[in-house]
């Protein structure tokens, strides 16, 4: 089927396939190459902003430490556990929570046994907080990570002295914790300008992430395996994620990690502005070189077409077809070699032609000669005839002068006749005739006396 398509419609479906596959290259090798670039800049973005938050989380601790210290050092807290009362340390306790701006306070006694406790989470009982308070001492950490409820907190331990710290007289120890939740959460995402997953463990605590995407973070997370340089790349629902996860807790602490998200398809959404771009633009580059091309096509396709309008005539017998010979490119050059054998076919034919009517003549004058070979043979016998009786009666006694006239005169015509009747032998048998002098009053006198 394409073997029958126009030269014209075969080169301009030819530069349309590659200018098609130039224009898809093109798009491939842009759109890998920015996105490998974006790919690199989150990964950069992700290191600066885990870069930021281990600055401000150190800034912080160091903040809350001297803040709890400074709170249990006050004069009214001192003198408050001195009581040694529970009814009313737990009453004085929301003062003291006031005042320490956290969301977790807890007042223990020296036995380690808590005697207030001040916090916004009903779910966060008095027994979830013994029993982290028991662990934290027990490991005798000062900064600790408290889980209970659903809660997770970060939480500074501080012993409350009796008199000067130097006299190591403790009378109870108090504990001050922030809540990890999803304000806290949007507060790092400010931070860091990315998503934030607080986990404990393999359960998400709080974070930024729709709700959706939230409950397949921990399953993904552990099934992406990570990159030289702390990040992996993971999909949840319908959108990528680069992540660089850090582990928030020391060793012996409860584990705490914190996941900082970028958005891949947010980062390169720009791309597929710059696709469709770049497709439109490729779209009307093909249209308008096919156009072009199909406009400048003509002055070469044009020649072509005349010359095998030229060809078809040549078959059908016409010599005189008119002919274009443009410059002096390849289709003029073809289309002059075909004149000059248009012409030599024709002067051929001529003389074939000619070549023929002579045979044609040859045959006839052949045929003519036989014709005239068998005429002159029959005739030449009659002659023989008469001259053999003409010869008898010369020869007879007792004839007069007018007989002898007359006899003569026959033997003289028969002469005559057996010389044109050797003639048309010779013209017959194509022999050629030899000229003689003829006596033209001769002729006549002897057509007289015929």
């Amino acid at each position: 089927m394409f073997r029958k398509t126009r030269l014209r419609t075969k080169f301009l479906l030819s530069l349309l396939a590659i200018s098609a596959g130039l224009t898809a290259a093109t798009l491939f090798v842009v759109s890998h190459s920015v996105e490998k670039r974006v790919r690199e800049s989150l990964r950069e973005d992700l290191q600066n902003s885990v870069a930021t938050y281990r600055t401000f989380a150190a800034q912080r601790e160091a903040t809350q430490r001297g803040s709890t210290e400074l709170l249990a050092n006050l004069p009214n807290v001192r003198a408050l556990m001195t009581t040694q009362d529970a009814a009313t340390i737990q009453d004085e306790s929301v003062n003291i929570h006031k005042l320490s701006h956290s969301d977790l306070l807890v007042l223990a006694d020296r036995t380690g046994a808590i005697v207030g406790l001040q916090t916004d989470a009903k779910s966060f009982t008095p027994q979830i907080a013994q029993l982290s308070l028991e662990d934290s001492l027990h490991k005798n950490q000062d900064r600790d990570w408290w889980l209970g409820g659903g809660h997770l907190y970060q939480v500074w331990i501080q012993p409350i002295y009796f008199g000067a710290s130097s006299q190591q007289t403790v009378t109870g120890a108090m504990a001050v914790g922030h809540e990890i939740d999803k304000k806290a959460a949007q507060e790092f995402r400010a931070i860091v300008s990315s998503e934030v997953v607080f986990r404990s463990g393999d359960e998400v605590i709080a974070s930024t992430l729709p709700a959706a995407e939230e409950k397949n973070f921990a399953a993904a997370d552990d099934k992406i395996a990570r990159q030289p340089d702390g990040s992996q790349e993971l999909h949840l629902g319908s959108e990528r994620y680069l992540v660089n996860t850090i582990n928030l807790s020391l060793p012996g602490e409860r584990p705490v990690t914190l996941s900082v998200l970028k958005s891949f398809d947010q980062a390169t959404a720009f791309l597929s502005s710059l696709n469709h771009a770049l497709i439109a633009l490729g779209f009307l580059s093909v249209l308008a070189g096919g156009a072009l091309v199909f406009v400048i096509s003509h002055t070469f396709t044009q020649p072509l077409s005349t010359l095998v309008a030229g060809v078809r005539a040549l078959e059908q017998g016409n010599f005189d077809y008119p002919l274009e010979t443009p410059g002096g490119d390849e289709v003029g050059e073809v289309t002059g070699a075909f004149d000059r054998m248009r012409v030599s076919l024709r002067n051929t034919q001529i003389e074939q032609q000619r070549l023929e009517d002579r045979l044609r003549q040859a045959h006839k004058m052949e045929a003519v000669g036989r014709l005239a070979g068998g005429v002159a043979h029959d005739f030449n016998n009659l002659l023989t005839v008469i001259r053999g009786n003409s010869d008898l009666l010369a020869d007879r006694d007792g004839a007069d002068s007018f007989h002898k006239r007359c006899v003569q005169q026959i033997q003289r015509a028969s002469d005559r006749a057996v010389s044109m009747t050797r003639q048309l032998l010779a013209f017959s048998r194509m022999q050629v005739l030899q000229p003689r002098v003829l006596d033209l009053n001769a002729t006549i006198s002897e057509m007289s006396k015929m």
